[in-house]
């Protein structure tokens, strides 16, 4: 889900208005509502805001969520979503005075925000919300600090979805091993393309399809992953130093090795032109036998329901983790992906009503307990029921498509995804546990004064190049310097290292 970004300066600048709301003009400076103040009981419901992006929740009169949270917590819960121009509404909102009492924030608005002291340091309330202390990992709240403090709360539930998958007939029909080594991968990929293995008596089938509107590298990562490495523009933490794998001297031999395979004409030529699920798409159709994708777009139902009418003898498989001279990975896993977090607004220490029950709600929606499952599940009778100890759906759980957005600090991934999807269990259990390295991005801010895209854009551009054979790898070292003095890419590196010494990944 792509989230709207505070960027520039003028964002900043305009955020600090607020300060002339909670401030000036004769204002009261605000009194810190100490940690463990129960304050006075509410005679009525406590009225709480909500302001997150995304897609849109039911009206409070139709959202059974927000009425069964409503009379558990004795609240009235505002819950407002933008589906667009979240940043600029979330923007006014602090500026002019009245920010709500949780909102979401990226790590770039985290950043400006908590520099601005607009957000409350979540770090003295902590033991107010039992919950989150024991499910929240010390990694997890690292995530939600911004300058050594904890100003907002990761939204958990993201881990690894992708690997390899593979036609198994296909295999089958020639005789053939899943691949365990690059040389494996070869291997199969030339047998697929030149053996006839939906024995048509055609030519016509390729080894390897993916996509090229998300990155054109990111079909390869099983490739980069076998020589320890991630895709050309991570950052990676290796004996103690910040590595940023363009830069390692693995990659151009990662690099030589896949344009082998397209120069063998294994790899479907038009990659770089597949656009959203085409790469998919083609491998139902028959076209190509391996793909590197998430197992949510080969396993569920309804798509291998899919791939059965067109060939009901076809078998899709998840592949494990090559072996190359790198060791044995499968992809790669940033340390620091984040759906979103959410954070508080400093002004709450100015009403200690709010600010605890605030305290109260999140800890109610946080595991263990039926706070989680409301917001993972709905209703217990109505969208879900408990048999034997497990949770078991039932129809109506369609009714609340919606639920990913009311779930603010977010959700255990696995035991959710099997609860949601348990045909896949065995599947997402095995993409989840598959060796990854272990890249940082999520965690480095970007140095002022650069342009990432234009960087990034050129970056994409020259290693494409490099791989379809458009630019000779003799010249790599003289991309790299085109990388370090025109697109500044030291100033990365000094505050990744910056970054990641703050947050405890490297001394």
């Amino acid at each position: 889900m792509k989230k709207g970004m505070i960027k520039t300066v003028a964002a900043g600048l305009m955020l600090t208005s607020i300060l002339a709301g909670c401030s000036s003009g004769g204002a009261p400076q605000p009194t810190a509502t100490k940690a463990g103040d129960a304050g006075a009981a509410p005679k009525g419901p406590v009225k709480v805001s909500v302001f997150v992006s995304g897609p849109g929740v039911p009206s409070p009169d139709k959202d059974p969520i927000l009425q069964e949270l409503n009379k558990a917590l004795n609240m009235d819960l505002e819950f407002n979503v933008a589906s667009s121009d979240y940043a600029q509404q979330l923007n006014v909102k602090v500026a002019g005075g009245t920010p709500p009492d949780i909102f979401e924030v990226n790590k770039t608005q985290l950043e400006e925000l908590s520099k601005q002291g607009l957000l409350l340091d979540l770090g003295p309330y902590i033991d107010k919300m039992p919950n989150v202390k024991k499910t929240y990992t010390p990694e997890e709240m690292n995530k939600g600090k911004a300058g050594g403090k904890q100003y907002s709360l990761l939204k958990r539930g993201l881990q690894q979805q992708n690997s390899l998958w593979i036609r198994k007939d296909w295999l089958d029909k020639l005789g053939l091993q899943p691949p365990k080594t690059l040389d494996d991968f070869k291997k199969v990929l030339i047998a697929f393309t030149e053996n006839d293995p939906d024995g048509n008596g055609k030519k016509d089938t390729y080894g390897l399809t993916g996509v090229g509107d998300f990155t054109p590298i990111h079909a390869f990562t099983p490739v980069y992953a076998a020589f320890g490495l991630p895709i050309p523009g991570n950052y990676m933490v290796e004996n103690g130093k910040v590595v940023y794998s363009t830069l390692d001297p693995r990659t151009p031999q990662a690099i030589a090795y896949i344009a082998e395979l397209i120069k063998l004409g294994v790899v479907d030529p038009e990659l770089m032109a597949n656009k959203g699920l085409k790469d998919q798409q083609k491998a139902f159709q028959g076209m190509a036998g391996v793909i590197y994708r998430a197992w949510g777009e080969l396993a569920k139902d309804n798509y291998v329901a899919d791939y059965k009418k067109i060939n009901p003898n076809a078998e899709w498989v998840p592949v494990g983790a090559l072996t190359g001279p790198g060791g044995t990975f499968s992809g790669f896993y940033d340390q620091g992906n984040a759906w979103s977090r959410i954070a508080l607004p400093k002004s709450l220490e100015k009403k200690p009503e709010v600010l605890n029950k605030v305290l109260e709600y999140l800890n109610y929606i946080t595991e263990p307990g039926e706070g989680q499952n409301l917001v993972n599940y709905g209703v217990k009778g109505k969208h879900y029921e408990i048999v034997n100890g497990e949770i078991k759906l039932l129809p109506a759980i369609n009714e609340i498509a919606y639920s990913y957005q009311v779930q603010l600090t977010g959700r255990t991934e696995g035991s959710y995804l099997k609860t949601k999807f348990p045909n896949q269990a065995k599947v997402i259990d095995f993409t989840a546990n598959l060796p990854v390295v272990k890249v940082y991005n999520g965690l480095i801010s970007n140095p002022p004064g650069v342009v990432v895209d234009d960087k990034n854009r050129f970056e994409q551009e020259e290693i494409v190049k490099f791989m379809y054979g458009k630019r000779p790898l003799a010249e790599y070292s003289q991309f790299i310097d085109t990388l370090n003095k025109t697109y500044q890419l030291p100033l990365y590196l000094q505050e990744a290292e910056k970054s990641l010494k703050a947050a405890g990944y490297i001394q």
